[in-house]
This record gives C-alpha cells, structure tokens and sequence, in this order.
C-alpha cells in the first residue's frame, strides 16, 4: 500500500503544476477537470485523469475520492485545488510530516488560517480551516461521514459543503486534527464564485447550515469554538498525550455514531450505506 494519493481537481492548464507528483514512487495521482480534458493541454501521458465538465467544487472531489477508493487504500487522501503556491515548505515538508504525527487530518496555514498559529508551535489542533489543501486519513476517508462531501446545496451556494464538514471535523475528530504551522500556502487564483451579496445572505445561508445540521443531530451539534489559544493549546496537549499511550486509530464506530446522529437523518443513512458498499476497504 502506498502512504499517499493526490485527488487534484481544476483547470486543465494548471495541472501541469502538479504532474511532478506522479514521479513520487510512494504516491498515485488522480487529476480531475471541468473546463476540457487535460490531454488537450499538456502533452504527456497521464496515467489517471477524468474530464467532469461543468462540475462543482464538491461534486469533483466526490468524484475524485470515488474513483481513488475504487484504485484501492492508501494511508492519506489528499485533496488539493488547482491554484496552491507555497510560500513556505513544500510537497516534501508535507508529507513527512503527515507519516511522523500520523493525524485524522492535516492542513497548512493559508491566508484565511494564517493569524491561528500559536507562538513556538511547529504544529497544533485547530478551530477551522480551508479546503484548499486537505489530507485524511484512511480511518476518516471510510468512516464516510465527512467525505463525500455533502452537495446538495451547491445550486445556492458553493461554500454550504465545506461549511458543513468543518462542523462535522469539530464534532467527531476535534482532538485529532493538526495544522502545520511550518507549512503555509497561498493560491493565485482569480476565480470569482458566487458570493453571498449583502449580510441577509450570509444570514440566510448560515441557517441553511444550522437547520441541516440540527437535522441529523440528537441533540444540539457543537459549533466551532471561537479560536482561543486554550482551547488549541488544551486539545494539542491531548493529541499528543494520546500518542505517548497508543497508535492512533480514528475509526468512529457504529454505537459511536447512533450517540450522536438520529437515525432517521440524512448523513446517519449515507454513512452507514457507504461502509456497507465499501466493506472491502475495511
């Protein structure tokens, strides 16, 4: 098994900023378009692309982590936009770091995330994120409750789904997750999405969030804590603690998910069906 597969998705001209992956003997790469095929711009031999036209975001990664859990199991998922630049550490950095915390799941800082870091840490537990740059581990990927992401708001608005899984992080692998404070990325895209247009919206798409969510919990989720340093510093404190007594396992078990989701709910029903379609993963 090897420890890493890339799941890339955008435009087809910016793919050939990530065809060194392919060369990295320890990981396989999928490239995912939805503007036209990648073999129209980059004249080389592709070992594994689909062109998705007109696809959203999430719809590609779903796509993406379908065919990559079809490929077969590997130790991280990683989901990368088309447009990251590093403007400190590097794909290397990554991934050695991934195989030495081993964590549920791991981010960089980027420019929504780069005033979290707390002072002196080379590494924490955080609050919130950005999907630009993303890697699960195989424990989360099959637990199928953040993944595939959950897309049928996308005709309203696109942010809904990551919206939604940074919740979810934060209720069930909240003490497992790490940023990496050494690594920070940035993107040069200019892509416009739609936005929500005045504070009506935001509102208005914050209880479509609040009101899904709800839905599926048997009692009130828990929101994001606002980004205070003890609460990173209580939960980095326990993630390595946890380290110290036993290798991580991040599997959210059955009874584990009849606690906290209804039964009845949407995502309690989509989880449960995927672990029986995908059993073999187990």
């Amino acid at each position: 098994m090897k420890d890493f597969i890339y799941l890339v998705q955008g435009k087809a001209e910016l793919m050939k900023n990530y065809l060194h992956l392919s060369e990295n003997p320890n990981a396989d790469v999928i490239f995912l378009t939805y503007d036209q095929p990648i073999e129209t711009v980059i004249n080389q031999a592709i070992e594994e692309s689909i062109f998705f036209p007109k696809s959203t975001w999430a719809e590609g990664r779903n796509k993406l982590l379908e065919m990559a859990l079809n490929k077969g199991e590997y130790l991280y998922y990683i989901f990368c936009d088309d447009d990251i630049k590093f403007i400190k550490g590097s794909w290397e950095t990554f991934e050695k770091q991934l195989l030495q915390y081993k964590p549920a799941i791991a981010v960089p800082i980027n420019r929504k995330t780069f005033q979290t870091p707390l002072k002196g840490m080379k590494s924490q537990c955080f609050l919130t994120n950005d999907e630009q740059l993303m890697a699960f581990h195989q424990d989360v990927v099959k637990d199928f409750i953040l993944l595939p992401y959950q897309n049928q708001f996308d005709s309203i608005y696109w942010w809904i789904s990551c919206e939604i899984q940074e919740v979810l992080i934060q209720n069930f692998y909240c003490s497992d997750i790490i940023q990496f404070n050494n690594i920070f990325i940035s993107n040069d895209s200019g892509e416009n999405y739609v936005r929500p247009e005045s504070e009506s919206d935001h509102k208005m798409l914050y209880q479509l969030v609040d009101d899904w969510l709800s839905d599926q919990f048997l009692s009130k989720y828990k929101h994001m804590p606002y980004p205070k340093r003890i609460f990173i510093l209580v939960r980095t404190f326990s993630y390595y603690f946890h380290r110290l007594i036993a290798n991580p396992k991040y599997s959210v078990s059955v009874n584990k998910l009849k606690e906290l989701l209804s039964t009845d709910s949407e995502l309690y029903k989509q989880t449960i069906n995927l672990r029986e379609k995908f059993t073999h993963l187990k």
